[in-house]
């Protein structure tokens, strides 16, 4: 026990005596979380500029352009004369799509033909192509609801059986788990849990790299001759865990409430889900320290890592269009296991028991890095012992 107190206060004076661990600890707590989430305050995309070519120029038409530029998605920016020109305002980004109404659109509309209505987009960007068509077709759609019940009305129909008739299965979308539709409520939790590995890795690769460099002997309890590496393990893993099982809570309790993120899963299980989780990273760091041999090294290392991470949890890239092979090998990443079971705890409700999988998988990991790690701490005392020997 006293060999483990000791090894345990001198990862802590190592941390709080290294200026760009405790930087990355810092700003992985309280810049990066609280700066991240910015960009998404928004959370919907609205009022992306379109121009309207209206060739009809009749009552109607002008009607559906107004339609259009009331809806929250798109903004009547431009209203020009001709396709060259909207095709010019598209090349200086000044609109992102052009709707064209066709001549004898009323015409065709009051004489029971079908009337159609051109839309160009801009789909190099899907967020605001969607968003384009989701406005334009909802003024479409509603105006064409509207001319089909007085048809039938003028028929003799009272309003209500002909608002039945002109749509007999009504379909309610309602998002369960994003109400708002936003994209910070998607994104930011699983980006969130993604950060918290990153920044962990980083730290303890940043203090092993220097330990390297260095060739510092690991320590050796009172009268012993070798090391302990399995409690080296634990009580240098117990003091990062110490730190960083609060950042989920500072997420949780600050951040989601500052950017109005709310959740609904029970605290008790959150947290009991995440002690693999971080215990899972902090095995991980440690493992890679038999990689990284130097403290410049594991900054980028692991910054370059971290956009394949965010693809490999599946919700900025869909599962089902990742390969099988490579959804096997992204289970060996805690926090593909670890931001999927934290999502459906904290935002969607779920149970410890419905996530008792992901939660089983870190718990694996856990075994499997604890095993490493023990295999990489050997190798790096080997290391020492043979640098020693050259030294003698």
């Amino acid at each position: 026990m006293k060999y483990f107190l000791d090894v345990f206060k001198e990862e802590i004076n190592s941390i709080f005596g290294d200026p760009g661990v405790l930087l990355i600890f810092i700003a992985g707590l309280a810049v990066y979380t609280l700066l991240y989430p910015l960009p998404y305050l928004p959370e919907v995309l609205k009022d992306v500029r379109v121009a309207v070519i209206d060739e009809d120029n009749t009552s109607l038409s002008r009607k559906l352009a107004r339609w259009i530029d009331a809806s929250e998605e798109v903004k009547v920016a431009y209203r020009v004369a001709d396709f060259a020109e909207s095709k010019r305002l598209l090349e200086q980004s000044e609109i992102y799509g052009v709707l064209i109404i066709p001549r004898n659109f009323e015409k065709n509309v009051l004489s029971r033909q079908k009337a159609v209505v051109q839309l160009f987009a801009d789909a190099t960007y899907f967020l605001i192509y969607r968003q384009i068509f989701s406005g334009v077709y909802k003024a479409v759609a509603t105006m064409s609801a509207g001319v089909e019940i007085r048809r039938l009305t003028a028929e003799g129909f009272v309003e209500k059986i002909a608002r039945n008739r002109w749509n007999p299965v009504p379909v309610d979308v309602r998002p369960l788990f994003n109400p708002a539709g936003g994209y910070a409520t998607y994104v930011v939790p699983a980006v969130l849990m993604l950060i918290l590995q990153q920044t962990l890795l980083i730290a303890i690769g940043m203090l092993s790299g220097t330990r390297q460099e260095r060739l510092e002997p690991l320590p050796v309890p009172e009268g012993g001759v070798k090391p302990a590496i399995s409690s080296i393990i634990l009580a240098r893993g117990l003091v990062y865990f110490a730190i960083y099982i609060s950042f989920p809570v500072f997420y949780i309790f600050v951040v989601y409430r500052i950017y109005q993120l709310e959740g609904i899963g029970n605290i008790g299980e959150i947290i009991l889900f995440l002690v693999p989780y971080v215990s899972s990273i902090i095995l991980l760091g440690f493992t890679l320290c038999a990689v990284l041999v130097s403290r410049e090294l594991s900054i980028p290392a692991l910054l370059f890592t971290s956009l394949p991470a965010v693809l490999l949890v599946g919700f900025a890239w869909p599962l089902e269009a990742i390969p099988g092979w490579l959804r096997v090998c992204s289970l060996l990443l805690p926090s593909t296991s670890g931001s999927a079971g934290f999502v459906r705890l904290h935002h969607m409700g779920a149970s410890l028991y419905e996530v008792r999988w992901e939660w089983f998988t870190l718990w694996v990991l856990n075994l499997i890095y604890f095993g490493t790690a023990w295999v990489s701490l050997r190798l790096y005392q080997y290391r020492v012992i043979r640098s020693l020997k050259k030294t003698l």
